[in-house]
């Protein structure tokens, strides 16, 4: 039994060592074989300059000093500046309505929209110039009567003054007044009689009318509205900033992009103050009204501003914190912020400035101060 026990122990054992023996050779091949990665990367470290290791590589820019022309892209909603409210000057009947004089209907300059019964107008003019030919008939006789007094009163006291009343002024006077006021009424009965017929002196389009025939107006009271196409105009809401580099704004050129195709028009006035809200200012670009334009619609706009002479162009990645850039010396990081002008399409247009071996693109994390850096490449700007 002795003998058996130790045979048992023998060969657990001996299992044990072999099991050990498979885990140390598994072991020693992982080993080897990350070893001749080990020793490429060793020999690439010790093929790398220490010192280059140590400094980032950086992209530059050098961009080109010339003339260079603001533009300023923005968007805008279509607006009236103003709508008119039509209310007849005289009340009446609706005798006839224009077809314009609908919701949406366009209509032309002077074009009558609607006409009142204007009978009871023509009797008044009728009776007003019937009171004008009375009143100058009433002046003709006091004249008359005043010349035969005048040349009876000679013949009685020769060499003298005729006496006014004798001469019959006061009555001449007074006749001659009331010729006037029935040429002044006879005037406005003519003037009613107009006002009948209600038109607006621009091209335009109606928004609301309520104006049916047979409707009695009230003078005064409003039936419908409209505006003048002269009216649209878009609204571009801009920076203080980007009014600053458009200055003067006035005048300048507006580019409008809406369904690919680019209109042109000018800006005409600026608010006088910033939105409480947005702060931004408000510029109006008078348009013309087509069937892609209507109020309401948004459109595209870009400003060209003023060409500024021995400028640069710097692309939007060189820019870095509170509008800095970096700046390459003999290698060495330098910190510049840049005097800008305002923008392009291709950047931020700023004054020409000495940038040494180049303009940094992009951010360098952990960047300082004259840190040294290796050029990546270097690229020509604008």
């Amino acid at each position: 039994m002795s003998e058996a026990k130790t045979k048992t122990r023998k060969e657990k054992l001996i299992g044990l060592l072999q099991l050990v023996g498979v885990i140390v050779f598994v072991g020693l091949a992982v080993a080897y074989s990350r070893a001749p990665d080990e020793s490429t990367k060793n020999s690439n470290d010790a093929q790398t300059n220490p010192v280059s290791s140590s400094r980032p590589l950086v992209s530059v820019t050098k961009p080109k000093l010339a003339t260079h022309r603001v533009t300023v892209s923005g968007n805008g909603s279509v607006g009236i500046r103003a709508y008119v409210d039509l209310a007849p000057q005289v009340s009446g009947v609706i005798e006839s309505i224009s077809p314009a004089l609908r919701a949406g209907g366009t209509f032309k300059a002077n074009e009558v929209l609607v006409r009142i019964d204007n009978r009871d107008f023509n009797l008044k003019l009728k009776q007003a110039v019937a009171e004008v030919s009375s009143a100058r008939s009433n002046l003709q006789l006091q004249q008359a009567k005043s010349n035969s007094a005048k040349r009876n009163y000679a013949l009685l006291h020769p060499n003298k003054t005729v006496p006014l009343l004798v001469a019959l002024q006061p009555q001449i006077s007074q006749a001659k007044a009331k010729l006037a006021g029935a040429a002044a009424r006879a005037e406005i009965a003519q003037l009613d009689l107009a006002r009948t017929n209600i038109s607006l002196p621009f091209d335009g389009k109606v928004t609301r009318s309520t104006a049916e025939i047979g409707q009695l107006l009230s003078n005064g009271k409003t039936f419908a509205s409209a505006f003048a196409l002269s009216a649209i105009e878009l609204v571009v809401p801009l920076a203080a900033s980007d009014i600053a580099s458009l200055s003067p704004i006035e005048g300048r050129i507006a580019r409008l992009s809406i369904a690919g195709k680019i209109l042109e028009g000018r800006v005409e006035r600026v608010s006088a103050e910033l939105d409480s809200r947005s702060r931004f200012a408000r510029a109006f670009i008078p348009i013309l009204s087509t069937a892609d334009i209507q109020p309401g619609v948004f459109l595209d706009v870009q400003l060209a501003g003023p060409a500024i002479p021995n400028t640069m162009v710097l692309p939007e990645s060189a820019s870095q914190a509170n509008g800095s850039i970096w700046l390459v010396r003999e290698g060495l990081l330098e910190k510049y912020r840049p005097v800008v002008r305002g923008k392009s399409a291709a950047g931020l247009i700023v004054d020409g400035f000495d940038y040494g071996d180049g303009i940094v693109l992009g951010a360098i994390p952990g960047a300082s101060e004259n840190q040294k850096v290796r050029l990546r490449s270097q690229t020509a700007g604008n």
